[in-house]
Order: structure tokens, then sequence, then C-alpha cells
């Protein structure tokens, strides 16, 4: 597969500032964001639009038939910006030390990075990405995976719910792990997490946790950035039990940004007060007047 679900093996950092940090270390609970909403005005936008020439480009010359038709209700349906998925997502970084990342996301360098252990966030109902860049073999990249999805049916008959459920999801996982390149010194991954954005009565579950425990629809929660209001979901992390969750070991490490006021000591202080153990708590290497 050309964009593949990312199995994290090391530790996935978020910059914040010293308020967010006490807060997540309190409710145990990470926020999700409506994509639509990120800082990047290209999300998702710049995925859907490879998307499409990939799949024009193959309808045209090498899918006919029933295949080639599904194909071209995709394009339609992509073409008139009718996705009917809301993505959400939280942003981690495989840096945990860079001043650019400190002036964006931690607080303007007063912030910290909080170093969740992988189990922390496989846990949660939804998918890891690592963040594909735009770059020159970004077209033949999608390509390819429309190739993987049409290569999976060969048949005289029209695709079925099946198929059709799976390719769809296919190709929207490859349009939200796109961003353009001039994004790449953030070395992202995320957590994605999709529901329809209206809910219709159906009682499919819209997504599930690993054990098998389904998640239904569920109405997003708003709060205001600005004179904007952002919709999200709002998930625990850390292993997931059968009695609830295992946070204790859900942080690894804790990095105290350049211009932070909180000391080490105050910092082991606050994640031992919340139940953390073992996090290792060191202060940037970085320096900024």
């Amino acid at each position: 597969m050309v964009f593949p679900e990312y199995n994290p093996k090391q530790t996935l950092y978020q910059f914040c500032s010293v308020d967010s940090f006490r807060k997540i270390i309190a409710s145990k609970v990470l926020w999700c964001s409506d994509l639509t909403v990120a800082n990047d005005p290209r999300e998702i936008k710049l995925g859907v639009q490879h998307a499409l020439d990939a799949m024009k480009f193959l309808r045209e010359n090498e899918y006919k038939g029933h295949v080639g038709e599904f194909l071209e209700e995709i394009i339609i349906q992509l073409k008139d910006g009718n996705i009917a998925q809301q993505f959400f997502c939280a942003c981690f970084s495989l840096l945990k030390d860079a001043l650019p990342m400190w002036r964006e996301y931690g607080s303007n360098y007063g912030g910290v990075a909080i170093g969740f252990r992988p189990s922390a966030i496989t846990s949660m109902p939804g998918r890891i990405q690592k963040v594909k860049y735009l770059n020159a073999n970004t077209a033949e990249g999608y390509r390819q995976l429309v190739r993987e999805i049409a290569n999976e049916f060969r048949s005289d008959r029209s695709p079925d719910v099946l198929y059709r459920v799976t390719a769809i999801t296919s190709i929207l996982a490859a349009i939200t792990a796109l961003k353009h390149q001039t994004w790449e010194y953030e070395k992202e991954v995320r957590f994605v997490f999709a529901q329809v954005r209206a809910n219709s009565g159906n009682v499919i579950p819209v997504s599930g946790f690993s054990d098998g425990t389904p998640i239904y629809w569920e109405a997003p929660l708003t709060r205001r950035r600005g004179a904007t209001v952002v919709n999200y979901k709002a998930f625990r992390f850390g292993r997931r039990k059968q009695k609830g969750y295992e946070f204790s070991r859900a942080i690894a490490q804790v990095v105290i940004g350049p211009r932070c006021e909180l000391t080490v000591e105050e910092t082991k202080s606050e994640l031992q007060g919340n139940g953390f153990e073992g996090v290792d708590v060191v202060r940037s290497n970085c320096e900024i007047r």
C-alpha cells in the first residue's frame, strides 16, 4: 500500500503552552480538531487535487468497465467537494527539540513538548498517519494507490458495498496524509478520526477501538479560536484496558521550552501529582534571546 497506516515505534511529541500541558495531564484527554481549520490552508484540498488527477488519468488511460465507472463516481464526488466525512486530527512530531516547533506551537518558546509513548496514541480509535510531503513522486504515488485499489476488483459485476467502502477509505486516508513541502520541517505524525458530518440515524458504528468496542456517531464538541468556531473530538490517551485506561506510563518525556518558566522539579511534581510515573523531564537545548 502506497499510503499505509503508520505504526510508530518512537516517542511522539506534541508542543503546547504550559496551560495546555496542565489541562492535558489533568484530563488525560487529547483534542482532535477539524482538519479544515488547520493552520495549513491547503489541508485536504491538496490531497483532493492529487487524488482527482490520478483517478482522471487512470480512468482515461487504463480502466474502463465497472471499475472505471466506479472511479468516475468518486471523481464526481470529490470534484463537487461533497465529502461526507469530517476529519478530526491530533498532531505530533518526531522532533522533540527544534526552534521552529517551539516558535510555532510551543507558546513562542515558552511552552513544553509532551513526549507520548506510541501505545498511548495507538490505543485511540482512529488512524495513525506519517504525513507525506509534496515531492516529485507524489503524482505517481497517487496513481499507484488507485491502481492497487482497482486491481483488488477484477470482475464483470459492479463493485460491492465492502469494496466501495474499502476503496473510498483508502483514497480519503491518502488525502488526509498529504501536506505541502513547506511544512516538512514539522516531521508530523497525525492521529485522524473520521465520521460523517451529520447523523442520519444509522446505527452502524463509525469506528472502533482495537479491542473491537464500537464507536457510534456523536456530534463534535465546539470551541472558539478568535472569531472561528472549531469543531473537535476529545479522546482519552493511554493503554486501553478492560476497566478503563492505564495512563500512568503514557508520557515518556517532557521537554521544557527555552523560555519556559517551569523548572524540572516543578514539572516532575505536576506530573506525579496527576498520576504520571517515570517521566524523563529535561530542558531544551535550544537557546533564543
